[in-house]
């Protein structure tokens, strides 16, 4: 194997430079994989185009797949060969969360983890450190294609997400955004499957996808006013001193802060929001909405890989055609720059394969 390999280092708000670094190197704890494809998410968005969550020399990357090419002495059940996905959480283990087994909230999170502190999969090669498998580890089934298989870790947030809601067989649901995210969690309440799914977006491009995916009524927030075509169909929500509509169920996956104001009217009284997107900028909530209409507000970080990986192989959740672009790693900036652009792309993604 080469001693060296291509990765996409961040040096600052929109430059990304590809560079020729060493291969990381193994413990006996730890595997190594070969990328085979990685995709962009929102918050690797977030950090290359504002410098949130990050620091110079940083390597991005979680959403991937690859192909295991070293196994540390100490390591069971992985085996070179096999194809695989996985996160490194660097958590402290000495905190208040992580002594309540809440690890998606230590403050180390992330600090040294996959792509965040620790070296990502914007790379042709990727190190998952103190590998476990069925923990930070998990084996691709060979039904699931390696483009499908980058998108593991997105569709693990929404079924967290989803399960996180609670929903029922009579609920409506409403989901503010068709990123990928956005679209995963609309086909795992199909799966569910809920009374009806509603997906507004900016982008007609996903809004096609969405309702090709199985999205019973979609909305396109540029053109329509959102509150009052959700009135229509989902019903009239009177609350104490006014009238939103009769939602069960708000997912925010867009995180604009238009999306998130909506959120609290679309909501009827007592339902509940889940907030998975990621804003760039801060929204305006009105708390009287929140006292009169008493909704349960989640925030929703974290991942069921193993659901994800079944509903994947089920073909229950599909998610390789919502992979609008591919570049190969040469290219990471204008795939970047790609992502950014929500009206022509829904995923971008990293393809190894294709140099």
């Amino acid at each position: 194997m080469a001693s060296k390999m291509k990765a996409a280092v961040y040096y600052g708000p929109r430059d990304l430079q590809v560079e020729t670094i060493d291969i990381p190197e193994i413990g006996d704890s730890d595997i190594l994989l070969k990328v085979s494809a990685c995709g962009i998410c929102g918050s690797d968005v977030h950090s290359y185009s504002t410098g949130l969550y990050i620091a110079k020399g940083q390597i991005m990357g979680h959403e991937f797949s690859g192909e295991v090419v070293q196994v540390g002495r100490n390591v069971q059940n992985i085996e070179v060969g096999e194809r695989g996905t996985g996160f490194y959480s660097g958590v402290c283990g000495t905190c208040f969360w992580c002594k309540s087994k809440q690890y998606t909230l230590c403050p180390e999170l992330f600090k040294a983890s996959t792509g965040y502190g620790l070296p990502g999969a914007f790379a042709e090669y990727v190190k998952i450190a103190n590998a476990k498998a069925g923990m930070n580890y998990f084996r691709v089934p060979d039904e699931v294609d390696d483009i499908t298989a980058a998108t593991i870790e997105p569709v693990s947030v929404a079924v967290y997400t989803v399960d996180q809601c609670k929903p029922k067989k009579e609920d409506q649901v409403v989901i503010l955004g068709a990123g990928l995210i956005g679209n995963a969690v609309m086909q795992v309440m199909k799966a569910i499957p809920v009374h009806q799914v509603v997906v507004t977006e900016v982008s007609p491009l996903r809004l096609e996808f969405a309702k090709n995916a199985g999205a019973d009524v979609v909305i396109n927030a540029l053109e329509e006013d959102v509150l009052e075509r959700v009135k229509d169909i989902v019903g009239v929500g009177p609350y104490h001193f006014n009238e939103g509509a009769m939602a069960d169920i708000v997912v925010d996956a867009a995180g604009a802060p238009s999306a998130v104001e909506q959120s609290f009217e679309i909501v009827r009284s007592g339902g509940v929001i889940a907030f998975v997107g990621l804003p760039e900028k801060k929204a305006s909530i009105d708390t009287t909405k929140i006292v009169h209409k008493a909704p349960k507000i989640l925030g929703c970080l974290g991942g069921d890989i193993k659901k994800a990986i079944q509903l994947l192989k089920e073909k229950k959740v599909q998610t390789k055609s919502l992979v609008t672009h591919t570049f190969p790693i040469e290219h990471a900036k204008e795939a970047f720059e790609t992502q950014m652009n929500a009206k022509d792309a829904v995923k971008v993604m990293i393809d190894y394969k294709t140099n």
